[in-house]
């Protein structure tokens, strides 16, 4: 009897986790658009446009963890980032906002409210890390709403090779999680649980850039404008070249 109540919740979690994939489909990073550094929402080999103004912020600091400079340009389509010269760590917060499912399955900008026939509606936020330079270890959590905090440093290994990480909201350790090791190349791949501390091992997909991808669902109380809050988090880095 226990088993089957534990396949039930299972397969609940599940279907809600798959409901929720168009919401959550897109991750931010910033990586190098023609010659500048830009934030990047995206999933897979593509990225959207978005406005400045839901760039609620972006960070920067050095390798010890220690605060440092950035400037932000905003521009039409998207937002261009200027670290200082020491700035090894990049972290982002931005706004999604309200998303609605229509009752022909497809998805909606806008609330409950907005949208009164939802089947399904959220209020979904995108948070970033990227490193820029190798970092010291261990690298000290950002406390953010969600993040992946990296175990190693990963411009020490290259591709193929496992990463271990840690998911954690606001500092504590998110289980059950499921871990993306390849968000640009393989957004369809194999997944990577989340055990009770929050750690899991990825392998690194790409000799460049590499995104490591998690999302978190958490339902609302008050349903007046949407069921739920979604959470998706990356962690980003551009591995060295090895000249080989």
């Amino acid at each position: 009897m226990n088993k089957r109540r534990t396949a039930v919740r299972t397969a609940v979690l599940l279907c809600a986790l798959a409901a929720s994939a168009t919401a959550l489909a897109h991750g931010v990073w910033v990586a190098q658009r023609a010659s500048e550094l830009a934030l990047v929402l995206g999933e897979g080999a593509l990225d959207e446009s978005y406005e400045p103004r839901q760039v609620h912020e972006v960070k920067a600091f050095t390798a010890q963890g220690a605060p440092a400079g950035v400037k932000l340009q905003p521009r039409t389509r998207n937002v261009v980032v200027e670290p200082a010269a020491d700035a090894a760590v990049l972290s982002m917060a931005v706004e999604d906002g309200f998303w609605s499912q229509g009752l022909d399955g497809k998805w909606v900008s806008g609330s409950r409210a907005q949208v009164p026939a939802a089947k399904k509606a959220g209020y979904y936020m995108k948070y970033g890390t990227t490193l820029l330079k190798p970092v010291a270890m261990p690298f000290k959590p950002l406390g953010m709403a969600l993040e992946i905090v990296p175990l190693a440093d990963p411009m020490a290994l290259r591709r193929g090779q496992p990463l271990a990480v840690r998911v954690l909201s606001r500092g504590k350790p998110v289980a059950g999680a499921a871990v993306i090791g390849d968000f640009t190349g393989n957004v369809s791949g194999p997944r990577a649980r989340t055990d009770r501390t929050g750690r899991a091992s990825v392998v690194l997909g790409s000799s460049g850039l590499n995104v490591i991808a998690v999302s978190l669902v958490r339902p609302r109380a008050d349903k007046a404008e949407a069921d739920e809050d979604g959470l998706e988090a990356t962690l980003a880095f551009a591995l060295p070249k090895t000249g080989d």
